[in-house]
């Protein structure tokens, strides 16, 4: 018997109206039964009303009206016949009595079994599946309530239209071909593609199962399907997932790799096809053939003992390119563990640390060639970040100031070893530092826990400067050689300036006898003239009084012109004082005069008011232009044809220098000459040495000054040098 669908329960009013329809037909067998001559089994029509009351499907109703029917059966014979009982009308009476007693018992059994189907039906429903009965020819007979839900048509919409023109199937193969299979086989499982009621796709996965009656002939299919358009779309989107991760693996710049718990390789991405690299050989081989033969044993090692510990794995090896050359690489692996702890397999990847490598190779050079020039040159990189205070030194400033390198360097220790006169100079400069100075610059002493004393040198420059802190980075440069060395030097130059000055004076001596006996003659006269007026009968006291007063200002002239010369003749330190630059002109010319007028020299001294006022050393810069107007005076000796001139003037330029300039009308200095002249033995003269401007060099740019010369050849120079305008500081010097 086919699978069929049916209705269930007889609905209420279906019910009433059979309910009704069995009463009529229950009074009218009765009313034939009883009073009707007729002498036929007539209640066994009663089985109509049996079986109209057993299709409600209301069992108890049921047997009620067989009773009932049974009962009228027996009345209507009792009514229809005296007390003489034919065996005909017995017999027919009984054969109604059991055709009344086998329709019901029939019906009954038959609710049982519909019942039994019902809850068979109900319990297909509760199935989340979508199970669907059709026929040979396709047409539903069955259709669930999971098929309904599925796909969107009730049951009585479903039933009999054809399952494949409803739901517009698609499949993978033939719609024929998948019948016959399923014919062939009797079974079949696929996927297939349908359309829901609302025009939505679901992707289904079916299993059919045919039905074949007594004979062996197929009567219909049974189909259990389920939707899987989600997990399909989480496949496919799973899928491209997959892919999409494979591409990004493939595009890193890195080998990366999996292999088993016991770290054979499962896994490489393309970077290793690169290299002509497949897994078609046992990962042992792999490794061997692109490790370099020195790095293989040390990370074969490392990688059996991560394999046996499951700890990390990490190494640096050189690997082989396809075109035979090694590459310096970083390989690195982590485990992935179950939920117990236990290692599944690993994830690795190779990347290129090649310009790394090569970048610290290169640094590991730079930063020894930079330890050795700091060595020779004993200079010392400092970087200080504030005002944190923290410092980092190189080895060459711990080898300054001879800590050993396990001291955390900072302000503390750089004070420890100041000498305690510098100790104010330190601290100022790091205060700059804190107030965020761009440059510092910084000279001071070092006082060695042995008492010897170094000199250093500190610059340091403002870096980028960050939100939150300030950093410098500087130099401490050891400079006491030099120090030293500048000190000889200064103390050479001092001893030449004093032999140069003494032989000035030398050169100068009959000036200095004029400037010195023309005041003592002064004083003879008058004190010739005193004693005459003394002599006088009555003495002119007024008269000697201007005689001894002009003694006493020859006196201190010639006492002013011997302290000149006693103080360039003297060998002493320079000491630093305020002074008028007018004035040391004029007691430089005073020195020079007689040179100047024996040469017949027309002198034109110009003085700025008010004067300059430099800071320096008064006989070292009468030195300097007393050697400046001598060598005018000799540049114009033997000139003929023209007047000899000499202009010397003093002024004030740019607000912050004074200067004194020396012109003369001499034969000039050659283009070529200009440039050497303040060298250290350069001389134009025949008899002379080249050191007297080479010293004056040496004493202006001592005072902070310069000293140039300016000429054309034939018409004359001009000797001139300029010192900084004292600012009120020339005590503290």
């Amino acid at each position: 018997m086919m699978f069929r669908q049916s209705a269930g329960m007889t609905s209420a009013r279906d019910a009433r109206v059979l309910f009704s329809l069995a009463g009529i037909v229950g009074v009218i067998v009765f009313v034939i039964d009883a009073l009707t001559p007729l002498d036929i089994a007539i209640a066994v029509l009663y089985v109509v009303v049996v079986l109209l009351v057993a299709s409600t499907g209301l069992r108890h109703a049921t047997v009620a009206t067989a009773c009932a029917c049974a009962a009228l059966t027996v009345i209507a014979f009792l009514m229809s016949h005296d007390e003489n009982y034919s065996g005909g009308s017995i017999a027919r009476g009984i054969v109604s009595l059991l055709a009344i007693g086998t329709t019901s018992f029939l019906a009954l059994r038959n609710q049982a079994n519909t019942v039994r189907l019902q809850e068979q039906i109900q319990l297909l429903n509760l199935t989340h599946d979508a199970i669907v009965a059709y026929d040979m020819s396709d047409r539903i007979t069955f259709w669930n309530q999971g098929a309904e839900e599925l796909y969107g048509w009730k049951a009585d919409q479903a039933i009999g239209q054809r399952i494949h023109e409803l739901t517009r199937t698609s499949s993978s193969i033939p719609l024929d071909a998948l019948r016959d299979e399923v014919v062939r086989k009797g079974r079949w499982e696929g996927e297939l593609e349908r359309v829901r009621s609302d025009g939505s796709t679901v992707i289904v996965s079916s299993r059919f199962a045919l039905w074949r009656d007594d004979k062996g002939k197929p009567r219909a299919i049974l189909a259990t399907n389920n939707d899987i358009t989600m997990r399909k779309r989480m496949e496919a989107e799973l899928q491209r997932q997959q892919e999409d991760l494979r591409a990004i693996i493939d595009a890193i710049p890195g080998m990366v790799w999996s292999s088993s718990r016991d770290g054979e390789l499962s896994y490489i991405n393309r970077r290793w096809n690169e290299l002509g690299i497949t897994l078609t050989g046992g990962s042992g081989d792999v490794w061997t053939s692109i490790v370099h033969p020195d790095d293989w044993p040390a990370m074969h090692a490392a990688w059996r003992g991560a394999i046996a510990t499951g700890k990390p794995f990490e190494n640096v090896a050189r690997i082989r390119q396809s075109n035979g050359s090694y590459r310096w690489m970083h390989i690195g692996a982590d485990p992935l563990r179950d939920q117990n702890g236990q290692i599944l397999r690993w994830y690795g990847v190779n990347t290129d640390i090649e310009e790394r490598k090569q970048a610290e190779q290169a640094l590991e050079r730079s930063e020894a060639f930079l330890s050795d020039a700091q060595r020779l040159s004993r200079t010392g990189s400092i970087a200080t970040r504030l005002p944190a205070g923290e410092m980092w030194w190189s080895d060459e400033v711990y080898r300054i100031f001879e800590y050993a390198p396990d001291y955390t360097p900072g302000i503390e220790l750089v004070l420890a070893r100041t000498h305690p006169d510098d100790i104010a100079l330190v601290r100022e400069a790091y205060e700059s530092a804190l107030s965020g100075a761009p440059y510092i610059d910084n000279e001071h002493r070092l006082q060695m826990p042995d008492g010897r004393i170094k000199y250093v040198h500190y610059v340091a420059h403002l870096a980028v400067p960050r939100s939150d802190s300030i950093e410098y980075v500087g130099a401490l440069m050891d400079v006491t050689e030099r120090q030293l060395a500048q000190d000889a030097l200064d103390r050479s130059t001092a001893e030449l300036a004093h032999v140069t000055r003494v032989t000035m004076l030398g050169e100068l001596a009959a000036s200095i006898a004029h400037e010195v006996t023309q005041p003592l003659a002064a004083i003879v006269t008058a004190g010739d003239a005193a004693t005459r007026w003394l002599n006088r009968a009555k003495p002119d006291l007024g008269e000697v009084g201007q005689s001894i007063n002009q003694m006493v200002r020859d006196a201190k002239r010639a006492s002013d012109v011997i302290r000149q010369i006693r103080s360039m003749a003297q060998k002493r330190d320079p000491s630093q004082a305020v002074l008028d630059l007018n004035g040391i002109v004029r007691e430089s010319i005073e020195l020079v005069r007689r040179e100047l007028d024996a040469a017949r020299v027309e002198l034109e001294a110009c003085y700025a008011e008010p004067p300059p006022l430099v800071c320096g050393d008064r006989v070292q810069l009468q030195q300097v232009v007393i050697n400046l107007v001598m060598n005018g005076v000799q540049a114009m000796t033997g000139m003929t044809g023209r007047a000899r001139r000499m202009r010397i003037a003093t002024s004030v330029v740019d607000g912050h220098h004074g200067q004194v300039a020396i012109e003369d009308s001499g034969t000039g200095i050659s283009e070529e000459n200009v440039g050497r002249l303040f060298n250290a033995f350069f001389t134009t003269k025949a008899d002379g040495m080249g050191m007297g401007l080479s010293i004056c060099r040496s004493i202006v740019e001592a005072h902070g000054g310069r000293i140039w010369a300016e000429s054309e050849e034939g018409q004359g120079a001009t000797m001139q040098f300029v010192l900084p305008i004292d600012k009120g500081t020339c005590d503290e010097q």
